[in-house]
C-alpha cells in the first residue's frame, strides 16, 4: 500500500482532479472519528468545511452503513449524494428492492426479538434495526470474541440465510443477493457520469469498494492493512482533513476548474505541499 500523503500518492490524486471523477467517502471511522456513543457521531468542522469545498468542484458522495434518516442530519448538506444502508439506499435504489429487504428484516426481527433475546442479552449484544438491514453490536460486551463467535453462529439460523459483513465490533446483516457498498458506487458514478471512482473507508464494511474489478481509480484505506485491496492508505482518521484540503487545492490549481488559486495556500489558509 502507498500512503495517499507521500509524494506519489500527492501526484496520484492531482492526477484524478484532471478527469471525470466520483469522489466518495465512507463516514464513520473516515470522515467522523469511531466512538463508542453512535449516536454522538459528528464530522468535526475541520472536516466539514473542506468536504463542503470539494462538494462545490466535483461530485462527491458519502456512502455509509448508516440508515439515510441517520445519515444525513449528520452530513448537513455538506455532499448532495448520499447512500445508505450499505449501497441499499442509494439514488440508484429500486422500489422493489427496498419493499424486499425491508419485508425480509421484520421477518429477522420477529426471530431475534424471540429465540435470539436471552443469548443475545447474555452476551451483551445491541440489535439495530435500520429498516433495510441489520446491525449487531458487541463492542460493550465484556468478553467481545466470545460475543462475536455466538453471534456468528445465531445468524447463520435466520431464513433466508444472510449476508453477513463485519465492522468494528459489529455484524452487518443484509438481504441474501444484496450486492453491497462496491456496486452502489459504481451505479451512482455511471449516473452522474463520471468515468471513475475514488473511495476512502477505514474497514472490512469498504473492502466491497476496495475490490472492484472496474472503476476504481483510487482506493484508500484508514490505517495500513496487509489483506486490504485499497492501493493506497492513511495513517488515521485525522489526516482525511490533509486528503480534502489537498484536493480542493488541486482543484484550484487546474487550468478550467470552477475556482483557481495562485499560491500553495488554500482558501482556508493551511499550507498544502505541491510536489
Amino acid at each position: 500500500m502507498t500512503y495517499v500523503l507521500s509524494e506519489e500518492g500527492r501526484r496520484a490524486l492531482r492526477a484524478l482532479t484532471e478527469r471525470p471523477v466520483l469522489y466518495a467517502f465512507d463516514f464513520d471511522g473516515t470522515l467522523a472519528p469511531i466512538s463508542p456513543d453512535r449516536d454522538s457521531v459528528k464530522v468535526p468542522s475541520s472536516v466539514s468545511k473542506p468536504l463542503k469545498e470539494l462538494g462545490a468542484r466535483a461530485p462527491c458522495a458519502v456512502i455509509s452503513g448508516r440508515a439515510l434518516a441517520d445519515l444525513a442530519p449528520r452530513i448537513d448538506r455538506a455532499v448532495p449524494h448520499l447512500i445508505g444502508n450499505h449501497g441499499l439506499e442509494s439514488p440508484c435504489a429500486t422500489p422493489a428492492a427496498l419493499i424486499l429487504a425491508e419485508h425480509v428484516c421484520v421477518e429477522w426481527m420477529k426471530r431475534v426479538s424471540t429465540d435470539f433475546a436471552q443469548p443475545l442479552k447474555y452476551y451483551g449484544v445491541e440489535v439495530e434495526n435500520k429498516q433495510y438491514t441489520l446491525t449487531f453490536h458487541y463492542r460493550g460486551a465484556d468478553e467481545p470474541a466470545k460475543a462475536y463467535t455466538a453471534l456468528v453462529l445465531l445468524l447463520k439460523q435466520l431464513t433466508p440465510t444472510p449476508r453477513l459483513i463485519f465492522g468494528k465490533a459489529s455484524v452487518n446483516v443484509l438481504y441474501p443477493g444484496q450486492e453491497g457498498k462496491g456496486h452502489a458506487a459504481l451505479a451512482l458514478m455511471r449516473h452522474l457520469r463520471q468515468t471513475d471512482l475514488f473511495f476512502i473507508g477505514d474497514d472490512d464494511t469498504d473492502e466491497d469498494v476496495f475490490e472492484l474489478s472496474e472503476g476504481l481509480a483510487m482506493g484508500v484505506r484508514v490505517g495500513p492493512h496487509e489483506k486490504s485491496q485499497a492501493g493506497y492508505f492513511i495513517k488515521h482518521q485525522g489526516e482525511i482533513e490533509d486528503v480534502l484540503r489537498f484536493l480542493v487545492h488541486c482543484f484550484d490549481r487546474t487550468p478550467g476548474s470552477q475556482t483557481s488559486g495562485e499560491s500553495n495556500m488554500t482558501d482556508t489558509g493551511k499550507h498544502v505541499h505541491d510536489p
